[in-house]
């Protein structure tokens, strides 16, 4: 973890929000990083004295107005620091893109920057699967009734199936299907392929339904987004951009069953996610 990424998650762990294995993660940064020790510190004190001043006030039947002038005053502090840190992963969103015809200007977003980066902290985890094996219908009957949405287990070419797990990306409940795929390179180990399935009812994610695929980076991993309806698919590996469109358009994928053939060329401009 980084500390631009701390910041960006700040107040939702000092809210509690984070489950047991994600705070280890900020802990162990917090560990080595004096700056932010002493940011978390300060910012917890501040909320600790804006819930001490406003059970006060509820505890008796009018505040002193020196007492809820520092009470709005804080209350302003917070929303502008909140402010600060949105603009923050906004502008990390913002990115030059260099092509041989000129130079693009593309900005994602927010939400759906939020969406790529928390898949690939995710899948850069390796936390262990629920569920192992290569049969995709068993897979797939395991995730029935896990979920609120059916989930499709595409197969990837050259892949082998390795597990699945139940998992979230941001506020979402997912699937979470693990691949293995074996390099060209005799000796090398197998590259890994992460692949989210979640729910978009309200379609808040900017993702193209197939034949289109969006490609991103971030945290060092390449990210493909693409759509099933109301269902959207992030599939997080460290294979090269190129190698992805390939594989998608050999599979055909279309929720895990073949459809029209892909083509790499065609696609939306792909966005790097890191400075």
């Amino acid at each position: 973890m980084t500390c631009q990424e701390l910041d960006s998650i700040l107040y939702p762990y000092l809210d509690g929000e984070f489950q047991a294995e994600e705070r280890l993660e900020v802990e162990a940064h917090l560990t080595g990083c004096a700056e932010c020790a002493r940011r978390v510190h300060e910012e917890a004190r501040t909320l600790q004295s804006l819930r001490r001043a406003a059970r006060q006030a509820m505890e008796k039947p009018r505040a002193p107005d020196a007492l809820r002038a520092r009470i709005h005053g804080g209350i302003r502090q917070q929303q502008r620091q909140v402010q600060q840190a949105r603009w923050l992963r906004m502008s990390a969103a913002a990115l030059v893109l260099l092509t041989a015809g000129g130079t693009w200007m593309t900005l994602r977003p927010e939400r759906d920057v939020r969406f790529m980066e928390d898949a690939a902290r995710r899948h850069a985890k390796k936390l262990p699967a629920e569920i192992s094996g290569d049969s995709h219908e068993h897979v797939e009957a395991w995730f029935d009734g896990k979920l609120d949405h059916r989930v499709s287990v595409p197969r990837l070419p050259n892949a082998k199936l390795a597990g699945a797990r139940i998992s979230n990306v941001t506020d979402r409940p997912a699937a979470y299907i693990s691949y293995e795929r074996n390099t060209e390179k005799e000796g090398s180990p197998a590259r890994r392929i992460g692949l989210f399935v979640f729910d978009d009812t309200h379609r808040e994610v900017q993702a193209p339904p197939l034949p289109s695929v969006q490609v991103g980076s971030s945290l060092g991993y390449n990210v493909a987004v693409w759509r099933e309806g109301e269902v959207v698919y992030e599939l997080v590996t460290d294979l090269d951009e190129t190698d992805i469109r390939r594989m998608l358009a050999e599979q055909g994928a279309t929720g895990g069953k073949p459809s029209r053939p892909v083509s790499p060329d065609v696609a939306a401009m792909p966005v790097s996610l890191q400075p």
